[in-house]
């Protein structure tokens, strides 16, 4: 099964390097992580677009360092990218593996990679391989095969650094119930942190602590009020709160400060998507999408605008290219099976559905949008067994009691059918519809 929390790097490396940045890939797929490097020596064109594209959708950017990277052509120009998205986005790891020996002059052309933390002895010395190696697993939370996880249990000489570097490799690999505790001790050793209330408040809003996550917003708003990331966390906060016009305030605060903020773009789609404001949402995603055609989110929320538009066949497309960008999003693999049911693509809804239970077998929404396909194709039995899959892992989420009560009476079961939907309107008085 494919994992959806997998770790996403992006691996920086000059072909001199080629056989340490082997190695580290071997180990980091063997823990578990999705890397991608240029293995293939693709064509400078070909290159420029992927790379902008896989930096882009890859929180972690790993770069193998040695004079002859620094040499490079492309090595450079892969660092400041990356750096670009980091200032943007600081629940972004940079991390820097010195593979042979270096200079402190080395880095007077990147100045900024001297800031991050480096796997590397004194003086710039490199460590053994496999050591490094190690201690690049270490520092990212992975797993090698075999081993046991890493603790997070609070350690007796934790820095606040130390922490913030530990929770956003949790974070990168969507772990966040892990990662919050983490950042909630660095505020805490260092209260005006600012990396550290803003992963707070991004890890909280990516768990859909939405209360939390405004308050650590507000938190590192008090030390950066110019910054336009926490006014993107707070925007998406207020949003998960239903405030969508305040969110859309905070987000326009944010674009008042970075107007080329893609995420900013794409999360004032969000607000003004779920204030039914449809076509003002298309607008702002595809602002998003002028500045990163290849932003995999943009596409998947542009097809939800789309689809709430009843504009089916432009969803599927932009669910396409969402899913052509991150093939492993279940999420959009769910949305596209919706759409595909609205089109009365039955079987193909069922196979994108199937598809998103692959990636996410304990989502309910995959499983009520199943059940709804094998309810048109009168497999009613197969229906029932979809809604109590859906129903086992969430007893209140009521349109699957409601699709459960439509589906027994057309097996005739009519007491059956009154006790679901009764249980669903328990739970929300409009789940019929009425």
């Amino acid at each position: 099964m494919t994992q959806t929390n997998q770790m996403r790097i992006f691996l920086s490396h000059s072909s001199a390097d080629k056989a340490f940045a082997d190695a580290l890939t071997s180990a980091l797929r063997g823990a578990g992580a999705d890397v991608w490097y240029d293995e293939h020596s693709l064509g400078t064109g070909e290159l420029l677009t992927k790379i902008t594209s896989e930096i882009r959708q890859r929180p972690v950017f790993l770069v193998v360092l040695s004079k002859a990277a620094f040499a490079s052509e492309w090595v450079p120009r892969e660092c400041t990218w990356a750096y670009k998205f980091y200032t943007r986005d600081p629940s972004r790891i940079i991390l820097p593996v010195v593979a042979a020996k270096l200079d402190p002059a080395d880095f007077d052309d990147l100045i900024f990679l001297d800031d991050f933390r480096r796997i590397d002895g004194p003086n710039h010395q490199p460590f053994p391989k496999d050591e490094a190696i190690a201690r690049t697993l270490q520092l990212l939370q992975l797993t090698p095969r075999g081993a046991a996880p890493a603790p997070t249990a609070p350690l007796p000489s934790e820095s606040a650094g130390d922490l913030i570097e530990r929770g956003k490799a949790l974070s990168a690999q969507k772990r966040y119930e892990e990662a919050i505790p983490l950042f909630e001790r660095a505020t805490r050793l260092a209260p005006t942190n600012f990396d550290a209330w803003f992963n707070l408040g991004y890890a909280n809003g990516e768990a859909s602590h939405w209360t939390e996550s405004l308050t650590a917003s507000d938190h590192a708003l008090t030390i950066k009020p110019n910054d336009a990331g926490p006014w993107i966390n707070k925007g998406a906060a207020l949003n998960g709160l239903n405030h969508n016009d305040e969110a859309l305030a905070a987000l326009d605060r944010a674009l008042a400060l970075d107007p080329n903020s893609v995420d900013a773009w794409t999360n004032k789609g969000n607000a003004l998507n779920d204030l039914n404001r449809y076509d003002e949402a298309l607008a702002a995603y595809d602002r998003a999408l002028a500045l990163d055609p290849n932003y995999a989110l943009a596409w998947a929320n542009k097809g939800n605008a789309l689809r709430n538009l009843n504009r089916y066949d432009e969803a599927l497309a932009a669910y396409d290219r969402a899913l052509a960008i991150m093939p492993n999003d279940a999420v959009t693999w769910n949305n596209k099976g919706a759409t595909l049911r609205n089109l009365n693509r039955y079987d193909e809804a069922l196979a994108a559905l199937d598809r998103a239970l692959a990636l996410d077998p304990n989502s309910v929404h995959p499983w009520t949008n199943k059940g709804n396909a094998l309810n048109d194709l009168n497999r009613y039995d197969e229906a029932l067994a979809a809604y109590d899959r859906a129903l086992a892992l969430d007893p209140n989420y009521a349109l699957a009691w409601a699709n459960k009560g439509a589906t027994l009476t057309d097996l005739n079961r009519y007491s059956e059918a009154l006790a679901a939907y009764d249980r669903a309107l328990a739970l929300d008085p409009n789940s019929l519809g009425g």
